[in-house]
């Protein structure tokens, strides 16, 4: 990833692009030009996005998982335990690498109309992004998504000339491979019996972490939390291609679907529907059914990691022919339209939910961190993402966009955009 970067940095100095002037610069996405499906597309993703985080914001998610035991164990948390997994794990990172390859695409088709190279705005962008994400991950969470998008971003930056057809059947290939490798990894792994040999040891070593991190987190400094914050991103993230491998397929579908605009038909909305919720939750549903084999024979592990990788990438394409469908409709149209504000401003909502998380869980706020379960977290996202619907709505009637977006957007373009809207001016919200 720091290669992708550092090529990144030299593209833009050799074609002098970090200053822009203003007159032939390829300025970002208006109002009047907005998709607004793909907006409300963004804010729900937010909301899911906010349920699966919570589990790490509240507590030490990573060493849980590993348990060979149920950690939350009471008869609700395991409920909502299985109920995440099945409706929300690994459904909504890959809606939003969807969108964003989507929007890779529109950039590309307004450079072209400036009769603008994409490459420079684009390494920009992205740098941009990464160094979001280093603040996000040095500040406030180890879950950034922002760096690997940064460098999974100027990846699928190869594809952009790709025709449609290449674009879905190169997606198909490394998805179900990908897919189908970590499974047949992880079954082979268990076959050998050394999980059930090392069982006790394991969760010994895994309950010291969970303690230590919730002794850190609940009270240690700013510094001490940071410091495991940073070990942990380094952990989560020790191997970028194995992260890029797996996401990289919903940018290429994304993409493809931003070049197959006569892809959006009833007809064809309905049978990608019915595809990907067989392919889907049939994938999603073999751990829920083997969920009291945790920890024995790997059964339910295996089953695991094929409903995340391969389940989560088709539920996550599920959700977006539903999505499409329902605002087609009148009702559907106005039930969704409330998740276009904060869709519009995704880039902010998503880092401010870093902001309340952690200071309701660390130690330099309420110091929460371990004390809650999975249900109860539920719910508090459930709660944080109404205040962020409300703050989002109030925030588009007033500003042409996020503050974050606005930073984003002057940084890359090179131009200080408008943010304040004009008294007579309106949202479309």
């Amino acid at each position: 990833m720091w290669i992708l970067v550092f090529i990144a940095i030299n593209l833009l100095k050799k074609t002098r692009c970090f200053v822009v002037r203003v007159k032939n610069s390829v300025l970002p996405v208006g109002e009047g030009e907005r998709i607004e499906v793909l907006d409300v597309m963004r804010g729900i993703a937010l909301l899911g996005i906010l349920l699966v985080n919570m589990k790490s914001f509240a507590g030490p998610d990573t060493p849980i998982s590993y348990l060979s035991y149920a950690y939350w164990n009471e008869s609700y948390n395991v409920a909502a335990t299985i109920l995440l997994d099945f409706f929300v794990q690994g459904n909504f990172i890959t809606m939003f690498s969807f969108l964003f390859g989507f929007g890779i695409i529109i950039m590309k088709e307004r450079a072209e109309a400036k009769e603008r190279r994409i490459l420079p705005i684009f390494a920009r962008r992205q740098i941009v992004l990464f160094l979001f994400g280093v603040l996000h991950v040095v500040l406030f969470w180890h879950g950034d998504i922002l760096i690997n998008y940064a460098g999974i971003g100027m990846i699928a930056l190869l594809f952009i000339r790709r025709k449609p057809k290449t674009l879905f059947l190169t997606g198909i290939i490394i998805l179900t491979l990908y897919s189908a490798l970590m499974t047949a990894g992880n079954a082979l792994y268990w076959a050998t019996g050394e999980p059930v040999k090392t069982q006790k040891q394991d969760d010994a070593k895994y309950e010291a972490e969970i303690e230590e991190m919730i002794n850190v987190y609940s009270d240690g400094t700013f510094t001490e939390i940071m410091a495991v914050r940073i070990s942990e991103w380094q952990e989560l993230n020790a191997f970028f291609i194995i992260t890029a491998i797996a996401l990289l397929p919903m940018f290429l579908f994304g993409m493809y679907s931003a070049k197959k605009r006569n892809l959006y038909t009833p007809k064809n909305l309905w049978r990608i529907l019915a595809a990907t919720f067989i392919l889907g939750a049939g994938s999603k549903l073999l751990p829920v059914l083997f969920y009291s084999e945790k920890g024995k024979s790997g059964v339910y592990e295996t089953t695991w990691i094929w409903g995340y990788e391969f389940g989560g990438a088709m539920m996550s394409l599920f959700y977006l022919s539903l999505i499409v469908l329902l605002y087609k409709t009148v009702n559907g149209k106005k039930l969704l339209s409330a998740f276009a504000a904060p869709g519009r401003m995704a880039f902010t909502i998503y880092l401010m939910q870093s902001v309340i998380c952690t200071t309701i869980f660390n130690s330099y706020g309420l110091g929460l961190y371990g004390s809650i379960g999975p249900m109860t977290g539920a719910f508090l996202a459930a709660v944080i993402f109404s205040v962020q619907l409300i703050f989002a709505k109030w925030w588009i009637k007033r500003y042409t966009m996020g503050p974050l977006e606005w930073v984003w957007r002057t940084l890359t373009y090179g131009k200080v955009l408008k943010l304040k809207r004009d008294v007579s001016e309106k949202s479309s919200i």
